[in-house]
């Protein structure tokens, strides 16, 4: 009795937290895809869903020039072409705020830093379509 009262409640924690649904797996999966989508531009992925009290960072890379590269990863399913929309202007200023707090954690403050943008949209059929908006959002918005 113990072990499934356990177990019931270990399923609504995951569910709670979107473990269990199936839009957390991928949004998992366009992370992957745009992490090697960036390798081959030759950025190096330093840093994966790093999260902070004001929120998450999906992915932190750095250029072969040093730069650090803050990405934001949008993941759709089907033929949607609406990514880019869900960067509004609350959540461009939640990126600048995470990402000038990593940079201050971090030390990095002396480097040169850039927020990208990374839209993955997987259709119905055929392979996902990526989509990368280098400096999307400016530091200074």
């Amino acid at each position: 009795m113990a072990l499934a009262s356990w177990l019931a409640q270990r399923w609504r924690s995951l569910l709670a937290r979107g473990r269990l649904d199936p839009r957390h797996d991928l949004g998992r999966r366009g992370e992957d895809l745009a992490a090697s989508h960036l390798a081959t531009l030759g950025l190096r992925c330093i840093e994966r869903n790093v999260r902070l009290s004001a929120g998450e960072i999906d992915l932190i890379c750095e250029t072969a020039d040093g730069t650090i590269v803050f990405v934001e990863v949008k993941t759709r399913a089907g033929d949607v072409y609406r990514g880019e929309l869900a960067i509004n202007r609350d959540k461009r200023r939640r990126l600048v705020r995470l990402a000038q707090m990593i940079a201050r954690k971090r030390r990095w403050l002396d480097r040169r830093l850039r927020i990208d943008v990374v839209v993955v949209v997987w259709p119905g059929t055929g392979e996902p379509i990526i989509r990368h908006h280098p400096g999307a959002v400016t530091l200074d918005s």
